[in-house]
């Protein structure tokens, strides 16, 4: 809701300013549902964040209004595939044909992909299959506290570097 905010672009740099963070390293997800809020002020938002480098994510693509014009209209590099899709992955086949035919749209307009909710081993290895980037959900980890996700990734680090 904060891009239907005037100042919401202002204050986002604002923020990189005062904690002297790189635009490169923000990503920020926006809802189809909110482009009908205030379209010109959502627009010029989203133009500002790009042009300073923040890359944006379309998140739960599939769901609301669904439109594929805002795939060429919103400068935006990622797309979030909502969890209803993969909640049925192999289960039905008419939602895997438009899974699998927004994966290759991503794919054709140079978007990255990311599948939300993965829950089991067939979904992944499924999304792994269809060439999907980035995957999140359960079947690697629950949500846990800040102190315990710092220490995973250490783990996870070190693990890389022997």
């Amino acid at each position: 809701i904060q891009f239907t905010q005037e100042k919401f672009a202002q204050e986002v740099m604002q923020l990189l300013d005062k904690y002297d963070l790189s635009p490169e390293m923000l990503e920020l997800e926006i809802t189809e549902s909110i482009m009908m809020d205030n379209v010109e002020t959502v627009m010029n938002n989203l133009a500002t964040v790009e042009e300073a480098g923040i890359s944006l994510a379309l998140d739960d693509f599939g769901t609301g209004y669904s439109s594929l014009n805002y795939l060429t209209k919103l400068p935006i590099k990622t797309l979030k595939i909502d969890k209803s899709f993969i909640d049925t992955i192999g289960s039905d086949t008419e939602k895997d044909i438009l899974l699998d035919n927004i994966i290759d749209i991503g794919h054709g307009l140079g978007l990255s992909i990311v599948a939300e909710g993965v829950e089991t081993g067939n979904q992944y290895m499924y999304l792994e299959k269809m060439d999907c980037e980035r995957v999140q959900g359960y079947y690697f980890s629950r949500p846990v506290p800040e102190e315990q996700i710092i220490d995973m990734l250490e783990e996870q680090t070190s693990k890389l570097h022997k």
